[in-house]
């Protein structure tokens, strides 16, 4: 694949989309860094409103080329996942004191809520595994595991600060956290392996180190807030590789989503300029992209565009790539599209509010919208004028 630092030509920008260059992101007083999860945490923990929509219907919350949206009661949708034949979406209640959060499970063919389960504080993300499912707690810094047959939770177990993705192998459930990897063995709901980061995040983003994680068979890939990707055996979580993705400081890695013999990871530039708790604030403009890194040689083979967007999630599948940018200046998110040989986009389209996580399921999309407590649920292959082909 060809590296691609800018645009091949100018994608396709849907009905109500984003402007075509944006200005500098204006900073909230308690927004804080460089991934969009932990800016949630800060706000939350700050009293901030991403959006100003309380009481607003889910009808008047959604863009016009949205699909379909349905309304999320009793909070803000963080993440989601899909596991046990449902959507599971972990709810943040409006009071960050509260001490607690919730996860709505959905049936994907009818949209009903079939439950809502009470977690720990301010939940971020859910995964299936080992017959459970699993959500992270950043207010908290516990992992909450459910009994998907009865809709109970099965334990608490504490794995430290502001855990975040999370990803079953090598027998147990691997979890990043603010500062380290950590497995749970599934047997005994307890953590038997730490892996500590090499260094200590830099300090123009003291908030963001090893929140973004993905594992198989074949390794455990965990980003971290110094530039690098770190490969961890899921055995044991030896370091097996540390990988350089970007100059420090002012630069992040951020999501990490595997696919096949690929380990995509978004890369994005952060400003020179302090923002909120001595942080410098995520930037529109062509440094920001995903990096494809290969599982066999460990090394970076190819550079996929953003449209200029940090990107907070990605989905790939289907030879397509899907990702989640966000427009800081307008607190608005946009999906943006690329298809196979992924070296120009295809499409940005605008979403509801501020979106943080993408889930494919029955061939739909489902896109939750933290500001608008809605879910944004899309077509995953005829809702826009350009399908995904599986050609390569």
């Amino acid at each position: 694949m060809a590296h691609t630092e800018g645009l091949a030509k100018e994608p396709e920008v849907l009905s109500g989309g984003p402007r075509e260059r944006l200005p500098s992101p204006r900073w909230s007083q308690s927004r804080a860094v460089a991934l969009g999860v932990i800016a949630i945490v800060l706000a939350a923990l700050g009293g901030y409103r991403l959006g100003a929509t309380e009481g607003r219907s889910a009808r008047s919350a959604a863009p016009r080329d949205v699909g379909e949206v349905i309304a999320v009661p009793g909070g803000h949708p963080s993440g989601e996942g899909f596991g046990a034949g449902s959507i599971w979406v972990p709810i943040w209640v409006p009071n960050p004191k509260s001490g607690y959060g919730y996860v709505a499970r959905y049936n994907p063919a009818t949209r009903r809520m079939l439950a809502r389960i009470v977690v720990g504080s301010q939940p971020l993300a859910a995964q299936p595994g080992f017959g459970s499912m699993w959500v992270t707690n950043a207010g908290d810094g516990t992992v909450t595991r459910i009994d998907p047959r009865h809709n109970a939770v099965l334990s608490t177990i504490k794995v430290g600060p502001v855990p975040y993705q999370m990803a079953p192998a090598g027998g147990g459930m691997w979890v990043a956290t603010q500062n380290a990897a950590v497995k749970i063995d599934p047997t005994t709901d307890r953590v038997v392996r730490k892996t500590p980061y090499p260094r200590s995040p830099h300090s123009e983003t003291p908030n963001t180190a090893g929140v973004a994680l993905d594992a198989n068979s074949r390794g455990v890939w965990v980003s971290t807030a110094s530039g690098t990707v770190l490969r961890l055996r899921p055995s044991d979580g030896r370091l097996v590789k540390k990988i350089s993705v970007q100059p420090v400081p002012l630069s992040s890695p951020g999501m990490v989503a595997i696919n096949g013999n690929d380990v995509w990871v978004s890369s994005y530039a952060l400003s020179s300029g302090p923002g909120p708790m001595g942080t410098g604030s995520e930037e529109y403009g062509p440094s920001n992209h995903l990096v494809d890194i290969s599982v066999t040689t460990n090394k970076i083979v190819a550079r996929v565009p953003s449209a200029g967007y940090p990107v907070e999630s990605m989905l790939a599948h289907h030879k397509t790539l899907l990702m989640v940018g966000v427009d800081y200046a307008q607190g608005k998110s946009v999906l943006i599209r690329t298809d196979w040989p992924y070296e120009e986009l295809t499409y940005v389209r605008p979403l509801g509010g501020s979106s943080f996580d993408i889930v494919d399921t029955d061939g739909f999309l489902w896109i939750p919208s933290w500001d608008d407590r809605t879910l944004q649920i899309l077509p995953d292959s005829d809702g826009s004028p350009n399908s995904p082909q599986d050609g390569g």
